[in-house]
């Protein structure tokens, strides 16, 4: 399997080839180099966060002050959750990680998304042995493109030992989502699919955990952060203003509003933390910029 390698001073992060498997949007690789110990912030993702770590575990939990207590899990899973979620970086981890389409959740997983933890990130309490037998053959192997491939494997297994039938209208809402990146109104997506919007309401609360307009804001809130965090990468900066308006936020101040509310900080002080080490990341990096 061809690979996607990226090196930094601080970590090494390997791609496997798109769509590994059926429902797995990505499927990467990391190992910390110099990595400072310290607190990572998870930002919320319309994604599910599958992480089976190559080292003893990953310490995860929904607020920063219950790090104290946790305890590292070979194996990581979190369902849709809508606020950020923070994991113990130490100078030595290793894994992979696997972005999950939330309607894939039933056929690969065994249960859906709506059932997976958002607060709790154990993946072995919830899912069982499979995981951890494939955390123990991921520690044995040597390479990436051979931990990609035990990877895909089996949840292609698991994949194929099930026949799952999620509802038509429901695909079809969630692709209208995507499409729009969470800008279609809701009464319009229930009047696109054939539904009203509370049955529509229903069926996103039974398989996916969460409303229509939650999801929306989801996927408004993940383009707008995937956005900053491209403009900072390339430019060493980020107009806020121009990609407000292009996520479909109100202004800025809208946009600084909901990131808050998704990542528990605004986008200016996330943008010093999270780039702290990329030149004028730290410092400057916002243009029209305004206090979170």
């Amino acid at each position: 399997m061809g690979e996607g390698v990226h090196h930094d001073p601080i970590w090494d992060f390997v791609s496997a080839p798109a769509r590994p498997a059926p429902g797995i949007s990505s499927m990467v690789g990391y190992r910390a180099l110099e990595a400072p110990e310290g607190l990572h912030r998870g930002l919320p993702s319309s994604r599910l966060t599958f992480i089976i770590a190559l080292d003893d575990g990953v310490e995860a939990t929904s607020t920063a002050a219950a790090l104290r207590h946790a305890r590292p899990h070979p194996v990581i899973i979190g369902g849709l959750h809508t606020a950020a979620s923070y994991v113990r970086q130490r100078a030595t981890q290793a894994g992979v990680q696997i972005a999950m389409h939330p309607l894939a959740a039933r056929s690969v997983l065994g249960l859906p998304a709506a059932e997976l933890p958002v607060t709790d990130f154990d993946g072995e309490s919830v899912l069982g042995r499979w995981p951890l037998e494939l955390h123990e053959q991921l520690r044995e192997a040597t390479a990436w493109d051979t931990r990609f491939h035990l990877v895909a494997e089996r949840l292609i297994r698991r994949h194929c030992d099930r026949d799952v039938l999620l509802r038509p209208e429901l695909l079809h809402a969630w692709d209208l989502l995507e499409r729009s990146d969470g800008r279609i109104p809701v009464a319009e997506l229930a009047t696109a699919v054939g539904l009203s919007t509370r049955h529509l309401g229903t069926l996103f609360h039974q398989e996916l955990g969460r409303s229509p307009k939650q999801v929306a804001g989801l996927m408004r809130f993940e383009n707008a952060s995937t956005s900053i965090a491209r403009q900072v990468r390339r430019r060493g900066r980020a107009d806020l203003a121009r990609i407000a308006a292009e996520a479909g936020f109100s202004d800025q101040a809208h946009l600084t509003r909901e990131f808050t509310r998704y990542a528990g900080l605004g986008p200016c002080s996330w943008i010093r933390e999270e780039f702290r080490n990329i030149q004028d990341g730290g410092h400057g990096a916002v243009e029209n910029e305004q206090h979170d």
